[in-house]
């Protein structure tokens, strides 16, 4: 049964993106599945990965040339799922700014939340220790930043094009993105991330809790120096 599965679930992740959009705008879900390539593309895909000769896919993946090209491609195609569902949300949404910034991240992400929801499913179980609402991913960080981009030139506050902020934002996630695989470079949000979780534990916690924090330390730094002492 598992292939059929897989079936159905790289079906549903190659039009996830319009899928949620769909969701999120309140349009009709099965809309995005009218799209041939995305869906004989996908159904290429599962048909090489479980009967594909001699493993050729995961083979030829480990090929370091075949598998930039296939992460600039994933990308690239990334980019443009968020201009598009950036679009449809301008269709329906017109001049609300925050909700094409998310509708559009939610394009570009929308393979994270599937995959966390279907292995939720096979699993039969609810543990979301790990979704994207309390581990977020570089993928989902990335999408919001690039929807962001794609608001401001819709907005004329960037004086961009939008083929020119489709290249650039494409580039650069590329680049980002060889980077952090080929040569192990860190997710470069990570100290963002770790500086705004600071700021929020902080502020949900009122000052007590940053002063009782200080009181600690100092109380640590005088044991120290008695153990030093003794």
């Amino acid at each position: 049964k598992q292939w059929y599965q897989r079936r159905v679930a790289i079906t549903a992740g190659g039009n996830s993106g319009g899928v949620l959009t769909a969701a999120a705008l309140g349009l009709p879900l099965i809309a995005p599945f009218g799209n041939a390539a995305n869906t004989l593309t996908a159904v290429f895909i599962w048909w090489l990965v479980y009967f594909g000769p001699g493993d050729v896919v995961f083979k030829a993946y480990k090929f370091k040339p075949l598998q930039m090209l296939m992460i600039t491609a994933r990308e690239t195609r990334r980019c443009k799922k968020i201009l598009d569902a950036v679009n449809v949300a301008a269709a329906v949404a017109n001049g609300r700014w925050i909700v094409l910034v998310l509708v559009g991240a939610l394009g570009g992400c929308s393979g994270k939340f599937l995959q966390a929801t279907e292995q939720s499913l096979r699993k039969h179980t609810s543990d979301i220790s790990k979704s994207e609402f309390l581990q977020i991913s570089f993928v989902t960080k990335a999408s919001l930043v690039i929807s962001t981009v794609y608001v401001l030139i819709k907005a004329d506050v960037v004086s961009l094009t939008v083929p020119q902020g489709l290249f650039l934002c494409s580039a650069a996630l590329v680049a980002v993105n060889l980077s952090m695989v080929l040569a192990g470079l860190p997710d470069p949000f990570h100290p963002i991330a770790n500086a705004t979780w600071r700021v929020v534990s902080i502020a949900s916690k009122g000052p007590d809790a940053e002063k009782q924090g200080e009181k600690k330390d100092n109380k640590k730094e005088d044991n120290k120096k008695e153990k030093s002492t003794d």
